[in-house]
């Protein structure tokens, strides 16, 4: 089984297809490197694609202690994946948790990036709204340390606002750790952020 080892020691699943100019896919908070199977198949066709999945979720280690996760590391986590596969720069494409990975990625470590794609990242990034987006975070982080992953893998895959991905983001989000909503527990504004990248940046976003 593939694995890229992290600073802290933190074995981090990853796989890969294709070859020629590296194209790394950082997923969502409701996924994880299964999300990614239809652009690592057409992707793959002429790049080296890698799919990772992020820390707590499986078979990626699942570390005990909060300290663990942070935005952080989050982001310092793709280049430690990049270091162990031997890449010095590749395009990096995150989604939403993966999104602000991936923007923060192009502050931290810039030199690594050919290029960021960054979709649908902006949640709880909005002045006005951040003290809602805390009180959420903490409702959602409460919920799963009381009643675990699978009953919020019920709640929400199949809740009103699910898509059509929703088997699979169940499935994820079962095996996900109930330490994952600490990592999106601070979103810093993206339109003061964004200005700050340095490498070519798209940014994709849409409404809740």
């Amino acid at each position: 089984m593939p694995l890229a080892m992290t600073d802290d020691g933190i074995r981090l699943y990853y796989e890969e297809t294709g070859s020629g100019t590296p194209l790394i896919f950082v997923h969502e908070f409701a996924g994880d490197h299964r999300s990614w199977e239809a652009q690592m198949r057409h992707f793959g066709r002429r790049y080296r694609c890698v799919a990772f999945n992020a820390r707590g979720y499986p078979p990626s280690d699942v570390p005990a202690s909060q300290v663990s996760y942070s935005q952080g590391r989050a982001t310092d986590d793709i280049r430690l994946l990049l270091d162990h596969l031997s890449v010095e720069r590749a395009h990096v494409v995150g989604l939403s948790m993966g999104g602000f990975a991936v923007l923060h990625f192009g502050f931290r470590h810039p030199a690594r990036a050919l290029s960021l794609c960054v979709a649908g990242c902006g949640y709880g990034a909005e002045p006005e709204q951040r003290e809602r987006f805390r009180a959420e975070a903490r409702t959602i982080a409460d919920f799963i340390l009381s009643a675990g992953m699978p009953a919020f893998a019920e709640k929400y895959a199949y809740g009103r606002r699910a898509c059509s991905s929703r088997p699979r983001t169940h499935a994820a989000l079962r095996n996900s750790s109930g330490c994952c909503p600490n990592i999106r527990a601070w979103a810093p504004p993206i339109p003061s952020l964004a200005s700050s990248a340095s490498a070519p940046l798209s940014m994709i976003s849409s409404t809740r």
